[in-house]
């Protein structure tokens, strides 16, 4: 249950927490261990083959299972646990990765931002290394090409200078959402699988008027790849897939236009041969099948856009 001095920070908020675990058995009790504060919590299961759910229903019974038979990815096994917070009265719901762990006062300074700044949407804390006191992220960054980074990743915390305020967008290992945000402009997109869809919800949260905010004080900490791996092939392909669709939907058409196919064909011309020569033929060809698959999410992107267009008329 929240406890008394969350509820009062911001008026009997109702706040739920959701974690989508893929084959993530041990990194999930370290994680469940610190959601105490949350009203409900949601533990939605991807597919996993490692017992996942056994022990959630024999070591957690008050957390709330959605265990699907297939891996859905992050985005649309996020929003099957989403739809029943909103459903279920939420007026907060935070997105916790398995393998990441709050600390004290996490959700607090969460509700206390979102109570001080009713215009945000999307509150972002500040994401350790687990074991180190190095930032993984503070927020996201967005460059002039529309690559999304964790700003302020590997600096050492001693030398965090960031004060609470606005950011691009929210990762979504660690975030607080507001629920009536997002009863107005939906959920996830499900055509991501995984990375880039909390950029493009920030993005289209920020269209609607709700901006992303980070707030120092919540500090979370992140085994950071634990699910993928940092700098693996899958990843690699997931990112530029992720890259392309979200410059397509976001950046003016005529801009989209010409980073598309300029992004896709430095990923063929340059990235490619770059790590073939490198001896990593399995990254080159992520870097090939992303060129090639998110060439066509951009291309679907685009028309989705157009066709809304048309809509309005």
């Amino acid at each position: 249950m929240i406890p008394t001095e969350i509820k009062r920070s911001a008026g009997v908020a109702r706040a739920h927490a959701v974690v989508v675990s893929w084959e993530g058995k041990a990194l999930l009790p370290s994680c469940l261990s610190t959601l105490d504060d949350f009203e409900v919590v949601w533990v939605v299961d991807n597919g996993s083959s490692d017992g996942t759910v056994a022990m959630l229903l024999r070591d957690f019974p008050a957390i709330r299972v959605i265990e699907s038979p297939l891996n859905l990815g992050y985005g649309r096994a996020n929003n099957l646990a989403l739809q029943r917070a909103l459903d279920d009265g939420a007026d907060f719901v935070a997105l916790i990765n398995n393998d990441v762990e709050l600390e004290p006062g996490w959700l607090l300074a969460m509700l206390d931002a979102a109570t001080s700044c009713p215009d945000a949407g999307l509150f972002a804390g500040t994401l350790l290394f687990r074991g180190e006191e190095r930032v993984n992220s503070t927020g996201l960054s967005l460059d002039a090409f529309g690559r999304a980074r964790d700003r302020d990743f590997g600096l050492e915390r001693a030398r965090l200078r960031r004060e609470d305020g606005p950011v691009h967008g929210v990762s979504g290992g660690a975030a607080l959402l507001r629920a009536s945000m997002l009863r107005e402009i939906g959920l996830f997109d499900p055509a991501y699988f995984a990375y880039y869809e909390d950029v493009d919800l920030s993005l289209r949260a920020a269209r609607f008027g709700y901006g992303s905010r980070y707030v120092r004080a919540a500090i979370a900490r992140h085994r950071f790849g634990a699910t993928f791996g940092p700098g693996s092939p899958r990843q690699r392909y997931l990112l530029g897939r992720g890259h392309l669709r979200t410059l397509a939907l976001h950046q003016p058409l005529w801009k989209a236009a010409a980073l598309v196919p300029l992004t896709a064909a430095y990923r063929v011309a340059v990235k490619a041969p770059l790590e073939l020569l490198r001896a990593r033929p399995a990254l080159a060809w992520a870097e090939l099948r992303a060129a090639g698959a998110g060439s066509w999410t951009a291309v679907q992107a685009v028309l989705q856009r157009l066709a809304g267009s048309n809509q309005r008329r």
